[in-house]
């Protein structure tokens, strides 16, 4: 078993726990109210606008071929076109991100990224950028067969069930398990401890907008 696997095989129960949460089941039976999607696509905006600077912040510290890896996930994911054709469908524009506060479990998850590259090492901070990758991927693949009967919730299956985004996660994958390997045993638990933080935040980011969390 790779160093991936056994991290998430350690924190399955909270990965299940997105699969199944509310706002997940909901998006697949189409009875999420548009008004709860339409916020998580603006909190969403926030933590992809941070997961993108991360990319490039991160692979300053990392060595070349793998820096490389990181930038070309950066600019290859295709979150930004789905996303914005959302966005657009909703009618949420540039002023509503502007003028909408990073929710306190979106903050979070950001602050917690940028402890893993600023106060522990660039190997934890690329081992917690994954489950964004990962999750996402395995939820689409596995509720994109399964059909949303509203069209807008059915393409953000598709989206992540999409061969882009699989190779972009597979990638991800790869590049994750190459720097566990090459890392101390040290660095590998703090990678461990990294993807499962960003684990439990995902889990959480699901209840930040099924609830329309404020400050």
């Amino acid at each position: 078993m790779n160093y991936t696997d056994q991290w998430r095989q350690a924190v399955l129960p909270t990965w299940q726990a997105s699969f199944d949460h509310p706002f997940i089941t909901a998006l697949h039976d189409g009875t999420l109210p548009e008004d709860t999607f339409r916020y998580y696509l603006i909190q969403d905006h926030h933590y992809l606008t941070a997961f993108a600077a991360l990319h490039e912040a991160i692979s300053e510290h990392l060595p070349a071929a793998q820096a490389k890896v990181l930038l070309a996930l950066n600019e290859g994911s295709g979150e930004d076109t789905i996303r914005d054709k959302m966005h657009a469908e909703l009618g949420i524009t540039a002023t509503d991100f502007a003028t909408t506060p990073v929710a306190p479990t979106a903050y979070a998850y950001i602050s917690h990224m940028y402890y893993q590259l600023n106060e522990v090492n660039p190997q934890a901070a690329v081992a917690g950028l994954l489950p964004c990758y990962w999750l996402y991927a395995q939820i689409g693949t596995h509720l994109a067969k399964l059909t949303s009967p509203k069209p807008l919730y059915q393409a953000f299956f598709d989206a992540y069930a999409s061969d882009d985004f699989t190779t972009s996660t597979n990638q991800m994958l790869a590049l994750v398990n190459q720097t566990a390997a090459a890392s101390s045993p040290d660095v590998q638990t703090q990678m461990a401890t990294a993807f499962k933080r960003s684990a439990v935040y995902e889990s959480h980011f699901w209840q930040m907008a099924y609830q329309k969390e404020r400050w």
